[in-house]
């Protein structure tokens, strides 16, 4: 899962970021209003963390004209104000949810999972595949009941796979989602972490080459 996080406080931002990171997202980070749209607008997003008090332009005209753009990302704004009329403001013009700072790490990652699920409402948090459970609010993968140790981007990629199940996931997709705006992958990348998946899960089968497109689970 890939994850904006747009706040001008850099100790913060860094924060969140290491922290979202640990918990298995990809994590992109910008630190005023232009950066954000910015990378709003040309990168894909599974959910935008985002301070409303920011340079240049601030976190409410963010949400609106991402809004106005067609881009439904889910936003969780963050804000030290903690009246009703923020937050009604805040929800009005687009945001999905609202956490007053100062906040606890286990609420900001619940409130971010909620916003992830609700925003794929195909989405099962367990999905079985042959003798593979994937449960995909723990990011976690077990066959025959042992865990098995994935890193956060192959973990990105099934991901992607299972929520798309039966369409294929072009190579193109699968970089944007999995990989950050600063890395360079090409289709060898991919297909090097695709082969490292497969060798993890012990069935190259299950992860069906398209080819020169993709790849797809059933």
């Amino acid at each position: 899962m890939k994850v904006l996080v747009v706040e001008d406080n850099e100790e913060l931002n860094n924060t969140l970021k290491e922290i979202l990171e640990i918990n298995g997202y990809n994590v992109e980070t910008a630190f005023d209003g232009e950066e954000a749209l910015d990378f709003a607008t040309y990168s894909e997003y599974d959910a935008i963390i985002l301070d409303i008090m920011l340079p240049k332009i601030d976190g409410y005209k963010v949400c609106q004209i991402l809004r106005q753009k067609g881009i439904k990302t889910p936003i969780l704004m963050l804000t030290a104000k903690d009246t009703l009329q923020d937050k009604v403001k805040g929800l009005d013009i687009g945001a999905d949810d609202y956490l007053v700072k100062p906040f606890e790490i286990e609420e900001l990652l619940a409130r971010i999972r909620a916003l992830i699920r609700r925003a794929s409402t195909e989405k099962s948090d367990v999905i079985k595949i042959g003798d593979i459970t994937v449960d995909l609010a723990k990011r976690e993968i077990v066959r025959d009941g042992k865990k098995l140790m994935i890193t956060p981007k192959l973990f990105c990629i099934l991901e992607q796979l299972l929520l798309n199940r039966g369409k294929v996931v072009t190579y193109e997709s699968l970089m944007n989602k999995c990989w950050g705006i600063n890395d360079y992958p090409t289709k060898e990348t991919v297909r090097a972490n695709i082969k490292l998946l497969r060798k993890i899960l012990e069935n190259k089968d299950i992860i069906q080459n398209v080819s020169g497109v993709g790849y797809k689970i059933e």
